[in-house]
């Protein structure tokens, strides 16, 4: 078993939330079809995806923010088994209370859902000015579109939360939103070229 499967098999095993293999695949393909160079992640988890973006080239530069110490301490682990803590720097603390120098090609937004909004609203002055922004979990196993299959509050708060963000992203005046059906959902937002 190679070390990514090992990762892995460690997110399954202690239900570690990590992008579905489909969600990483169309992240990967335009990561790719942007020709995306540096990398910002909300919500480093285990470090699985930030680990995927620094091996498809060592040239790709990746910062990835976490607060959970537990996750932290796996995370930092796992970049260390693969020898990539000279690509990837792990910020440690709330997304919205770090401060992030610097400029990059493609933000993930990958972390707390109820607070997609203020995520997207704090980092994208940081996005290049041809670069990408996805979003995962805009479908979040499908109650996003049934909300009535799940009778639990802090889910249907949770969902209502996404859906606003859903909203919030098709209203911006200077990006093109895009929302694909792959995964759990992703959204890719771009800026428009005139703004």
């Amino acid at each position: 078993m190679n070390k990514l499967e090992t990762i892995k098999n460690y997110a399954l095993e202690n239900a570690v939330p990590i992008i579905q293999d489909e969600g990483f695949q169309f992240l990967k393909e335009k990561f790719l079809d942007y020709h995306c160079h540096s990398f910002l992640e909300i919500g480093t988890a285990i470090a699985h995806t930030a680990i995927q973006i620094a091996l498809l080239d060592e040239s790709i530069r990746v910062v990835t923010i976490e607060r959970d110490p537990k996750m932290i301490e796996q995370a930092k682990k796992n970049i260390q088994d693969l020898g990539l803590e000279n690509q990837i720097t792990l910020i440690e603390g709330d997304a919205l209370e770090v401060e992030v120098q610097g400029v990059f090609d493609c933000i993930f937004i990958d972390a707390a859902k109820a607070q997609y909004t203020r995520f997207f609203n704090k980092f994208s002055p940081l996005l290049a000015q041809d670069g990408i922004i996805l979003t995962d979990n805009m479908n979040f196993h499908g109650l996003v579109e049934h909300p009535e299959r799940t009778n639990n509050r802090n889910t249907k708060s949770l969902v209502r939360k996404i859906r606003a963000y859903h909203d919030f992203l098709t209203e911006l005046e200077d990006f093109q939103v895009e929302f694909y059906n792959v995964g759990d959902g992703i959204a890719l937002a771009r800026r428009k070229k005139n703004a």
